[in-house]
């Protein structure tokens, strides 16, 4: 199984702060039969001094060399909205998950910010999909989920907390992924881990209530497919059409595009 978003790389953000619990939080990646990280250092201007791509890779490479598992970490990153999005891209301040034109992108616990349609849409128009992580446990797309579906109609992807299926992160959260695994939202679940005390690499037990809840063709595709999708850069085997709010089915733009002119 791949996870797409962790943060193991140490001393970067608010992931492990020294090699040798990144090498730990690596191991328990393993344990819950993860084979490949893509680690996404938080890009968020203000808070944590953003590295180069150099220094994540020299710091990647030595973890790598310590960890000896899983049997790939590659690199990635998560960026905190805002809406120079496309220009942060063409200057490479965002590091895309695993060198594909898929970009993981976080918003606020509590809010969206005006606007938001539009930079999603001019990165997509540069051949970028955007994939918002974790949106069950912001209040925004809790209480409009409709917002969330709009994005969704316009090709952007979703990422859920692991933990946030399993209740680790409240009722609400857990309530949303539920609901919005049954509705087709869900493309991929990462775990999102952090440390190896409060936010564990946890897989197997969300994978399991995912099973019960839609069964094993779509555990494995948001699990494993989608995510070897991503890190293969290619579209995304599992990608429900969103109805919108008349009833009506329409695949994206942007997936109707992709078909024309595949990567």
């Amino acid at each position: 199984m791949i996870d797409l978003h962790h943060h193991c790389l140490p001393g970067v953000d608010d992931g492990p702060g020294s090699m040798a619990e990144a090498v730990d939080l690596c191991k328990m990646a393993a344990d819950e039969g993860i084979d490949t990280i893509v680690a996404t250092p938080h890009v968020l201007r203000g808070r944590w001094r953003s590295g180069t791509r150099a220094e994540y890779a020299s710091i990647l490479d030595e973890l790598r060399s310590k960890a000896g598992t899983p049997r790939r970490i590659l690199l990635g990153s998560e960026y905190f909205f805002g809406h120079d999005m496309d220009e942060m891209l063409r200057n490479e301040s965002i590091l895309p998950l695993a060198g594909s034109r898929y970009v993981l992108v976080e918003f606020a616990s509590h809010a969206i910010p005006p606007l938001v349609r539009e930079p999603l849409y001019r990165a997509q128009l540069e051949g970028w999909t955007p994939v918002i992580a974790h949106p069950e446990r912001n209040l925004v797309f809790r209480s409009n989920p409709e917002i969330l579906a709009s994005l969704l109609r316009i090709g952007v992807k979703t990422q859920v907390t692991t933990g946030s299926m399993t209740g680790d992160f409240g009722k609400e959260a857990e309530a949303a992924s539920i609901d919005w695994l049954q509705r087709g939202w869900i493309h991929v679940m990462a775990t999102d881990a952090h440390n190896t005390v409060k936010r564990p690499p946890r897989f197997q037990t969300a994978r399991r209530r995912v099973v019960e809840l839609a069964g094993e063709e779509i555990a494995e595709a948001l699990f494993s497919e989608n995510p070897k999708s991503i890190v293969e850069n290619r579209g995304l085997v599992y990608d429900p059409d969103i109805p919108d709010v008349t009833g009506t089915k329409s695949k994206p733009l942007f997936a109707r595009i992709r078909k024309l002119f595949p990567r």
